[in-house]
């Protein structure tokens, strides 16, 4: 009986090591990262199919002058902050950088001598029925010195947005 028992809890224990790590390897960025605001483009508007989700993109995100990457491709994209303290590409690379802040993507498509990048922070969820500003936005994301990165707040006009959700009614 108590082998039992010491077999069940050495499989828990498993488990929520496995699921642990999960948890670790996805919050890593926003614990140890590098502050870094990204200025954004165009941000798509909710997509009916995921529910309360927003689409953002990122200046950083389609570069231009560069060659010698394909589709699949991972790309190390030097940040550097401006005066208005947003960082913003100032090189690009194939391999890891040995200094500096850098962000590390994945190569989407190429256009001739251009490049979409994505880094994994595209994506932002939220509640139902809230209002969500769509433009002005910056965000504020903290990279490791891997280049892996995490999205950790919003911004709109410099300063956290403030989520307001619709009130729900309910008519017959």
């Amino acid at each position: 009986m108590k082998k039992q028992y010491l077999g069940l809890i050495i499989v828990l224990l498993i488990i929520l090591s496995v699921l642990g790590s999960f948890i670790l390897y996805n919050e890593w960025p926003l614990l140890t990262g590098e502050k870094v605001v990204l200025a954004t483009r165009p941000v798509d508007p909710f997509d009916p199919f995921r529910g309360q989700y927003m689409t953002i993109g990122y200046e950083i995100s389609m570069i231009s002058g560069v060659s010698g990457f394909e589709r699949g491709d991972s790309i190390y994209v030097l940040l550097e902050e401006d005066n208005e303290s947003i960082w913003r590409n100032s090189g690009v690379s194939g391999s890891k950088p040995s200094q500096g802040t850098f962000i590390k993507g994945r190569v989407t498509n190429v256009y001739g001598d251009s490049v979409n990048v994505e880094y994994g922070i595209e994506q932002f969820f939220f509640e139902k029925n809230a209002e969500l500003p769509t433009t002005n936005i910056t965000i504020e994301a903290k990279v490791t010195n891997s280049g892996r990165a995490g999205l950790s707040q919003m911004l709109y006009n410099g300063k956290p947005i403030e989520i307001k959700y619709k009130p729900v009614s309910i008519r017959s």
